[in-house]
This record gives structure tokens, C-alpha cells and sequence, in this order.
């Protein structure tokens, strides 16, 4: 397994896809302090420090950025073993397709974690960059832990999606829409329950994450129904791994149906 993932690794060094990720996970920090700064009074933060500078960020990051950018990287290390006709060479060493697709699941949540320390450290720069003020080692430590934190959760939260768009080659870009749609659609959760069952807000509950000044709500989520949604996450992506088929024998399975239908017609017409 661990062959496995500093394969991807070495892999991700040739493509393209992860300077898109790098600039993706640097717009969320931008994105906070340039909606502070064209915001009407009514809805700015009025105290603007670096804590509600980090808080912002990761707010735009868990419900827009990582899902969309987690769930197109995965996706497409996954792919690629279809488009470039690596995975018939691949499956000819002693390893399943269930192994490999486990191997490339881990290795996208370790770069989810390395991208939230990207985006920590972009962060970090964008604040002193604009003359941010309150910046404390506790709210550095802070910053840092809820940041990496809530990155490796929101990949747990769409890792299902991603799992299920490796079953077929070309199908990925759709787990991509869902996932914005998935990460979007958080901002309108009020009801404490539902935030604490739904899985992208189930991480920030997790990571006692302040969602007061984004959600108009005050009421903490429910840290172990937050628990049990990511880890039925888990769960359901570990039985979407299990049951995935290597493209090749649902290749022949669909030759052998395909072969019997022709075969019993041609048995009808004698």
C-alpha cells in the first residue's frame, strides 16, 4: 500500500491538475478578505482579525473550494489509469483493482491534508500581506489544527463520491458537480441536528468550528451524530471499494450478455 501511494505521488509531480488545486486552495484566504472589503456595513465582520480571517477562509474552503478540488484531483489520478491504458499493465502485477483504488483513495487524503496546510500557510501570508492584526500563537495554533482538520474531514465527507465515479472511465467531472453541489448546499442547513447529520458541516462540528457569523445560528451541532455521519462515510465508501469490479471483467461479463442475447436469438430464428 504504501508502494502504492508514493506512486501517486511521483505521478503528481507530471500533471498539471495539481498546480490547478494550488491555485484553487489560494483563492479562499483572498476571497475573505476581498468580500470584507466590498461588503456592506450591515453584514462585515466588525472586528476583522486574523482569527476571523482564518475562520473565513476555512468556511469558503470547506463548503466550495476543497470538495470541488479534492473531488477533481482524486478523480482524475483515478482516471488517468483509463485514458492513458496504464490499468490493463497495472492489474497484471499481483494487485487487485480494489487495492489500487484503496492505495489512490489514501493518497488523495494525504494531499487534502498537505493542501490544508497550503492553505494555512497562504493564509497566513494573505493576512500579513493586507496588515491583519490579532495574530497570537494561539490563534496561529488554532488557525492551524482547524485547518488541517477540517481538510482531511471534508475529503472524508465526499470521499463516497469520489469512490463511486472511479467505477467507470469519464465519469469523474460529474462527482465534481456533485461535489460543489454537496459543499454549496451546506450554507443553507440552519437546524442544529441537520448540521451536525450533514456531512460537509459534520467535520467543522467536529472541529468545534464557530459557524455563528455564517449561518445566523447559534446552537451548537451534536458532536456524535457529527461522528456517526463521517463515519458512515467511511463505511459507505469502504463496501463502494469492495464491491467495484476491475473495468475487465465488467468488460466481459457485458460480452458474455451481450453474446447470449445474439446467441438465443439466433436460436429463435431457426
Amino acid at each position: 500500500m504504501l508502494r502504492i501511494i508514493k506512486t501517486e505521488f511521483l505521478k503528481l509531480k507530471r500533471f498539471h491538475i495539481l498546480l490547478i488545486g494550488l491555485i484553487g486552495m489560494t483563492i479562499p484566504a483572498i476571497l475573505s478578505v476581498f468580500t470584507q472589503a466590498v461588503a456592506t456595513p450591515e453584514v462585515t465582520i466588525q472586528k476583522f482579525d486574523f482569527s476571523a480571517l482564518f475562520n473565513s477562509t476555512i468556511w469558503n474552503s470547506a463548503t466550495i473550494f476543497m470538495p470541488v478540488i479534492f473531488t477533481l484531483i482524486g478523480g482524475y489520478l483515478i482516471n488517468r489509469e483509463y485514458t492513458d491504458n496504464t490499468l490493463k499493465i497495472i492489474l497484471t502485477i499481483p494487485i487487485t483493482f480494489k487495492r489500487l483504488l484503496l492505495g489512490k483513495l489514501l493518497a488523495m487524503g494525504i494531499l487534502s491534508v498537505l493542501f490544508g496546510l497550503y492553505s494555512y500557510a497562504v493564509t497566513l501570508v494573505v493576512g500579513l500581506l493586507f496588515g491583519i492584526t490579532g495574530l497570537s500563537a494561539a490563534v496561529l495554533f488554532t488557525g492551524l489544527l482547524q485547518m488541517l482538520g477540517t481538510a482531511a474531514l471534508t475529503y472524508t465527507a465526499i470521499l463516497p463520491i469520489i469512490a463511486f465515479t472511479s467505477r467507470k472511465p469519464g465519469i469523474f467531472m460529474g462527482g465534481v458537480i456533485v461535489s460543489f453541489l454537496f459543499g454549496y448546499s451546506a450554507m443553507f442547513i440552519k437546524n442544529a441536528t441537520m448540521r451536525s447529520m450533514y456531512p460537509i458541516l459534520s467535520g467543522l462540528t467536529v472541529m468545534r468550528f464557530d459557524t455563528e457569523t455564517f449561518m445566523n445560528t447559534s446552537e451548537p451541532g451534536n458532536l456524535t451524530l457529527s461522528m456517526v455521519s463521517l463515519a458512515v462515510m467511511i463505511l459507505l465508501t469502504i463496501a463502494i471499494v469492495i464491491f467495484t469490479n476491475p473495468p475487465q471483467a465488467a468488460s466481459k461479463r457485458k460480452k458474455r450478455k451481450t453474446a447470449g442475447m445474439f446467441l438465443r436469438q439466433g436460436q429463435k430464428g431457426r
